[in-house]
């Protein structure tokens, strides 16, 4: 009878043992999974932490940059007040105040809402370049993206100041990177603030959605470094 009830008390100690280990175990692996649910969101906040301040400095660089063309477009367009165009200019150029200008419709070299340039671009930059290196090798280059009215939605930038630019850039780093001195360029991004005419119709959108390359006369004081 004792070794019966002996053996009943062994075998409860057993299973409470048994079954206290298994709780262990569960807890265990709980702790761990929690542990590396932890790691992963703090790795999380890390990483949306450092794209924030990214994103953040990108801003500010470009509020700078934008800041510093509209103060040489008021400077450019204070000397410019009494200054008559030229009488001829370089082909496919406009003869303005100051100096030659031609705009490019931005169809002919971004797709809709990109920065990128199409590779079809290539052609008409060429023809940019040779006129900047021939022609107009004295002087310094203003490239101004412009914009329609309509507000940006899908493609990210933050606004049509910024995209335009963005898309002065992409010019400018081709024109740099085929033989224009980073000296002579500057890009401004004119957003949608300076249409060629009312943005009262498609058409009339497409007119003003361009990127326009005015090359100064040497005359004009732009800042530019003495060589």
């Amino acid at each position: 009878m004792m070794q019966t009830k002996f053996r009943t008390v062994v075998a409860t100690l057993v299973a409470i043992s048994a079954l206290t280990g298994c709780a262990n175990k569960k807890d265990a692996q709980r702790m761990s999974m929690l542990e590396s649910a932890n790691r992963d969101l703090a790795g999380r906040l890390n990483r949306s932490s450092t794209d924030l301040e990214k994103a953040m400095q990108e801003r500010d660089d470009i509020y700078n940059r934008m800041l510093a063309a509209q103060q040489l477009a008021d400077n450019l367009r204070a000397q410019l007040e009494n200054m008559p165009a030229p009488e001829t200019a370089a082909a496919g150029w406009t003869p303005v105040p100051g100096g030659a200008m031609i705009a490019i419709d931005d169809r002919v070299l971004f797709s809709p809402g990109k920065i990128t340039l199409r590779p079809e671009a290539k052609r008409t930059l060429d023809a940019i370049v040779s006129t900047l290196e021939g022609e107009y090798g004295d002087r310094d280059v203003l490239i101004f993206g412009h914009t329609d009215d309509r507000p940006i939605k899908k493609s990210g930038w933050q606004d049509n100041w910024q995209l335009s630019t963005e898309r002065s850039l992409a010019v400018v780093r081709y024109l740099q990177d085929h033989g224009i001195g980073a000296s002579r360029l500057v890009a401004a991004g004119c957003g949608e603030f300076r249409p060629r005419t009312a943005n009262s119709s498609e058409e009339a959108r497409l007119q003003n959605r361009r990127v326009a390359i005015f090359a100064a006369d040497p005359t004009l004081q732009l800042g530019r470094p003495k060589s």
